[in-house]
């Protein structure tokens, strides 16, 4: 018995953070509770600790500390060395929280951090960890001794406990940024070099918007790549505050387009929600900064339709009304007007005099690392393209002897290549555009296609959206006039659908794709002369109609209109998926069959369709288990449960998180 719980604890350790995770962990308490073995609940419930925390539900994650430290009051026998540590170690967790609920008074804050170093002190754990929650307290209510705590945590004794350094600075640096102290900010920030599931990126998104904001671009460029490139390893941890230092960074660094471009692709959902009242109001600081030193581009368009803010001006208004409403709530409980000072600050934001360099230093994408920080010299550092006309490639401003205008079509193609190996993806796209130009001058109708898609691929590389919706939307017309094979143009296609996310503009793709998928359904494979090519030929009919649906059903749930059950996009985007997902079984692709399902079943819930969305769900969390994608399956199970108690389902819901822990 006690070694299938410690298999099951092991696997549930293994699931992301998430529905899934936290759902099972808590079953798992609740039959320990009720069944034991005893000596098991203390790991259990520090799992569920741990599960609330890092999926972001700190006040659940209160609760399940309370009943953890009531277990060690009255059954410390039951908790050996490790769970020990474990405990005090997430005491730390929690008392990070306090601040970030504005329902959480100060008297109780102070009776949990008292609490905390009198544990400390009869356990003889240090007092580091109580000093830094102390200050993080301050620091957060706008104590007026917030730099007293600060120095009392730096200059105390440390000791096991205490947080890993990068963290140490990360912290500091994030402060300093905070209150507009950027030489300090920039010092300690220069110093971070390890990494956590914190570190560096937060570190990295404190020091890019002090580094700006102190005057130097440069370094800013660079620490912001670093910033984004660690971004994606850092799973289960919450980065609103530095979203909203990366919105404000672009926004007042020449960026803005880019910045606008996060908001719709990524970081818009924490406008409306984050994990914490106070993580949400410091995403919305940011937001607020960035886009007041912005109003003379008022009427500029958002792109955004969830809050209905269509520009700049409209957005800045909506805003400043919830970030206004957010901090005198903090104030209040705080007894300050800390956070009004911030939002008057943010109000005053204006653009710096020196703009980021993302066009010399390149993209801050997340395959980037800080070793390869800078392209080649010869890479400009102007926008790609001519906005105006995607056949127009600006290679005026390059240096005839270093870039030899070439002859053919061949030739710059080669160029292009040789200019996209050394990652100089702005040069790059620009010479796949000559080379498409020479493609069609030549009559190679085709290859011109072919050409400005890999210019389209270029220019997003280098982070310029606009000039890859246009290059994509140039690339389809001559691979549909030269007949191009389906799997061709789903393939470009494919390419083109993250742009026009990005760019908000999905009109031409949905064309494009609803073209495609009707060419492709018309002309099925002709009969081989073998069985084996027969059927050879009929998988790949049946992959290229699939990916086709998938990309129209993404497509048309990025737009936004397919969530609503009254829109016709809706129907149409459901049954692509569906079908997508039945014609990848039938290919053999299983994961590509469970994330086409996945993707019906969340539209199907956005619409209120739930018995639609358990049946999607249920084939994706099963195609996942087959395709053994322990992340996915997790995610897919979270997102079923949820439904399922939703609509009073609970033994099913049971039935799925116990297939969780097997």
């Amino acid at each position: 018995m006690a070694k299938d719980i410690d298999h099951e604890l092991r696997t549930l350790r293994r699931l992301p953070y998430g529905v899934a995770r936290t759902s099972a962990t808590e079953a798992l308490v609740r039959r320990l509770e009720t069944d034991g073995p005893e000596r098991q609940l203390p790991q259990a419930l520090l799992d569920l600790v741990e599960a609330y925390t890092f999926a972001n539900l700190g006040k659940q994650g209160f609760v399940a500390f309370a009943r953890t430290l009531r277990l060690w009051d009255s059954r410390p026998e039951l908790f050996d060395e490790a769970d020990e540590r474990n405990l005090f170690w997430e005491f730390k967790w929690i008392a990070g929280d306090l601040p970030d609920y504005p329902e959480i008074t100060a008297e109780q804050a102070d009776a949990f951090l008292a609490d905390m170093s009198h544990r400390f002190a009869v356990a003889g754990k240090g007092g580091s960890s109580v000093r830094m929650s102390r200050f993080r307290w301050a620091w957060h209510t706008g104590s007026a001794d917030m730099e007293q705590a600060r120095i009392d945590w730096m200059t105390g004794e440390r000791d096991e406990l205490e947080d890993c350094a990068t963290c140490t600075i990360g912290q500091q640096t994030d402060y300093f940024t905070e209150l507009g102290r950027y030489e300090e900010a920039v010092a300690i920030g220069r110093t971070s070099t390890g990494t956590c599931n914190l570190e560096p990126t937060r570190a990295m998104h404190a020091l890019a918007l002090a580094a700006l904001r102190a005057g130097d671009a440069e370094l800013a460029t660079r620490s912001y790549r670093r910033a984004v490139a660690t971004y994606s390893s850092a799973e289960g941890s919450d980065f609103a505050p530095a979203h909203g230092q990366a919105f404000e960074l672009l926004a007042i660094g020449g960026a803005l387009d880019r910045a606008l471009q996060q908001l719709r692709t990524d970081t818009g959902r924490l406008l409306l929600d984050a994990s914490t009242p106070l993580f949400r109001l410091r995403f919305l600081l940011g937001v607020l900064s960035g886009l007041s030193a912005n109003l003379d581009r008022s009427e500029l368009p958002t792109g955004l339709s969830t809050p209905a803010a269509p520009t700049l001006g409209e957005l800045h208004a909506w805003v400043r009304a919830e970030t206004e409403a957010l901090a005198a709530q903090f104030d209040r409980r705080n007894g300050t007007g800390y956070y009004a000072d911030q939002v008057a600050r943010a109000l005053g934001s204006r653009r710096t005099e020196h703009e980021l360099l993302l066009g010399r230093l390149g993209d801050p994408s997340p395959e980037a690392s800080d070793e390869d920080s800078d392209a080649p010299s010869d890479a400009p550092t102007e926008a790609v393209g001519d906005s105006g006309d995607p056949g127009r490639p600006d290679v005026g401003d390059l240096p005839d002897d270093s870039r030899p205008e070439p002859a053919n079509a061949d030739e710059a193609y080669a160029r292009a290549e040789t200019q996209a190996g050394m990652r100089a993806y702005l040069t790059a796209s620009d010479d796949y555009a000559l080379a498409a130009t020479f493609a069609q001058a030549e009559g190679r109708l085709e290859f011109a296609g072919i050409c400005w898609a890999e210019a389209a691929k270029a220019a997003e590389l280098a982070g310029d959206a606009s000039a890859a919706h246009e290059r994509y939307t140039a690339a389809l017309p001559r691979l549909e006039a030269a007949g191009s094979e389906a799997a061709l143009i789903a393939q470009v296609l494919v390419g083109w659908a993250p742009v026009a996310a990005q760019v908000a503009d999905f009109t031409e793709l949905v064309a494009r794709l609803r073209a495609a998928l009707a060419r492709t359904e018309e002309h099925a494979p002709e009969p081989a002369l073998t069985e084996e090519l027969t059927e050879s030929r009929r998988i790949e009919h049946l992959l290229t109609l699939a990916t086709l649906r998938d990309t129209l059903a993404r497509s048309l749930g990025a737009a936004g209109t397919a969530t609503r059950a009254d829109a016709p996009e809706h129907a149409e985007a459901v049954s692509a998926a569906q079908r997508a997902g039945e014609e990848f079984a039938q290919t053999g692709r299983i994961s590509d069959a469970a994330h086409a399902f996945w993707l019906a079943g969340r539209l199907q819930r956005s619409a209120g369709d739930t018995t639609g969305a358990i049946w999607s769900l249920e084939s994706a969390f099963e195609g996942f288990t087959v395709a053994r994608q322990t992340n996915e399956r997790a995610h897919a199970a979270g997102e079923l449960i949820e439904v399922l108690r939703e609509t009073g389902q609970s033994d099913r819901a049971d039935a799925v998180i116990a297939e969780l822990g097997a």
